[in-house]
C-alpha cells in the first residue's frame, strides 16, 4: 500500500507540476506582453510628443516669418510715407499703403501674442511699439498737431534707428528661438547690421 500511495503522490505532483508550469508559462507570457505594451505606449507617447513639438516649431516658424515680414513691410511703408510727406508727391497712395501695412502688422501681432514664447514677447512688443509710436508721430505731423521736436526728419531718423535696434533684435531673438542663429555677441553683429 505504501508503494501505491507514493505512486499516487508522485502522479499528483506530476499533474500539479504540469498544470503549474502551464500557468507559470502563461503568466510569464502575459508579463512579457504587458512589458511590450508599455514599451509600445512609451514609444507612441514619445512619437506624439515629437510630432507635437515639431508642429509647434513649424507654427512658430510660420508665425515668426509672417511677423518679421509684416513688421518690415510696415517699417518700409512708413519710410515711403515720410518721404511722400516730405516731397508732397503721391501722398494718398503712400498713406493707403501704410494703412494696409499697419493693418497687416496688427493682425499678425494678434497671432504672435498667442505663439511667442515668454522670453520673446517683450522683444516683439518693443519692436512693434517703436513702429506704432513713429506711425502716430507721423500722423500727428501730417494733421499739423505735432508735438515739440516732432518733424519728418526726426521720424525718418527714428525709423532708421528702429531698423538697427528693435527690428534687428527681434529678428535675431526669433532666429535664436528657432535654433537657426549662430550669431553670438561677437564680431558678426556689426557686419550683419550693415547689410540691412
Amino acid at each position: 500500500m505504501g508503494g501505491s500511495i507514493a505512486a499516487l503522490v508522485i502522479a499528483a505532483l506530476g499533474v500539479i507540476g504540469t498544470l503549474a508550469s502551464g500557468l507559470l508559462t502563461q503568466r510569464a507570457a502575459a508579463c512579457a506582453r504587458m512589458v511590450e505594451l508599455e514599451h509600445d505606449q512609451r514609444h507612441r507617447r514619445g512619437e506624439e510628443d515629437r510630432n507635437r513639438r515639431q508642429a509647434m516649431l513649424e507654427r512658430r516658424h510660420a508665425c515668426y516669418v509672417t511677423l518679421n515680414m509684416a513688421d518690415r513691410q510696415f517699417h518700409s511703408t512708413l519710410l515711403l510715407y515720410v518721404d511722400s510727406l516730405r516731397t508732397g508727391i503721391d501722398i494718398e497712395r503712400a498713406k493707403a499703403d501704410v494703412e494696409a501695412a499697419r493693418d497687416a502688422m496688427r493682425e499678425q501681432w494678434g497671432e504672435a501674442q498667442l505663439v511667442l514664447s515668454d522670453a520673446l514677447l517683450p522683444v516683439a512688443a518693443e519692436a512693434n511699439g517703436v513702429l506704432w509710436k513713429i506711425y502716430e508721430m507721423v500722423r500727428r505731423i501730417e494733421r499739423g498737431h505735432e508735438e515739440s521736436g516732432e518733424t519728418l526728419e526726426a521720424a525718418h531718423d527714428r525709423l532708421r534707428e528702429a531698423t538697427r535696434s528693435s527690428l534687428f533684435a527681434l529678428r535675431e531673438a526669433m532666429r535664436r528661438d528657432l535654433g537657426v542663429s549662430a550669431l553670438s555677441e561677437g564680431a558678426d553683429r556689426p557686419a550683419r547690421r550693415s547689410q540691412q
